[in-house]
């Protein structure tokens, strides 16, 4: 069976080179967003879908709640993990496929954030997970997802561009295709090349909130950056929504 392009991907040791400002600042900003807007118990059981190596939960530990976290790349969980206890912070990390993923647990809030949705061919594949999460809420429970905007995406694609982390030089080749962000990333370390690639679906916010609202879904509130600026189809860099059930 044919690998997908993330599964070497996000176990790469060079992923974080890639991501590397994608911080911890960048967590706190979106996470303060999130309790901003969402009123939660200090026990209330948070779910974090694609949590990569844990900075959200581990954000979301630090003040109490109770925190499930899954992701595939068993790279980045370990990270997370380690990170976990050297905090002495007790977060469920488990290592799964979104598509797969299903626990009994009722959770007050499941957080779905970085573009870690539309990933795959079918819609059916990419919303699975959402629909999965509807069930996994409590009555009052809310979903936030975190993506691209695709309107502002189409109209400012950087198409080539190259950079320099601890000593590796990062090029990234850039298209749209297919209605589908495909990104071609090379990292070059002495005499050493490894490359990588990246295809993500771009869903308009008027398709993800139809798909959404089919499922169940309300429509609570929409920030158009990690700032909490107001979503504007055009302008805005993310499309970040809070859905309630």
């Amino acid at each position: 069976m044919k690998k997908e392009w993330f599964e070497d991907w996000f176990s790469s040791k060079e992923y974080l080179d890639v991501y590397n400002h994608r911080d911890i600042k960048d967590a706190e900003k979106i996470i303060d967003l999130i309790l901003a807007n969402i009123k939660l118990n200090k026990n209330s059981n948070i779910l974090d879908a694609a949590c990569g190596n844990g900075r959200h939960s581990i954000l979301l530990a630090e003040k109490g709640f109770n925190v499930t976290a899954f992701d595939l790349s068993k790279t980045l969980l370990n990270i997370g993990k380690k990170k976990a206890e050297q905090l002495n912070l007790n977060i469920n990390f488990i290592n799964a496929d979104i598509r797969k993923f299903f626990i009994n647990t009722q959770f007050d809030l499941v957080i779905n954030l970085f573009t870690s949705f539309g990933y795959f061919d079918s819609d059916e594949e990419n919303f699975r997970f959402i629909k999965n999460a509807f069930s996994m809420l409590n009555e009052n429970g809310k979903y936030v997802l975190d993506f691209l905007n695709k309107n502002f995406v189409k109209k400012n694609l950087i198409p080539h561009s190259e950079k320099i982390v601890n000593d590796k030089i990062i090029i990234e080749d850039r298209k749209i295709w297919d209605n589908r962000v495909i990104k071609k990333i090379q990292i070059i370390s002495g005499r050493e090349k490894a490359e990588f690639m990246e295809s993500v679906k771009l869903y308009s916010d008027d398709e993800i909130i139809h798909n959404l609202q089919k499922m169940g879904f309300k429509v609570d509130k929409l920030f158009g950056d990690y700032n909490g600026e107001s979503f504007n189809k055009n302008s805005s860099g993310r499309f970040i929504a809070i859905f309630k059930k």
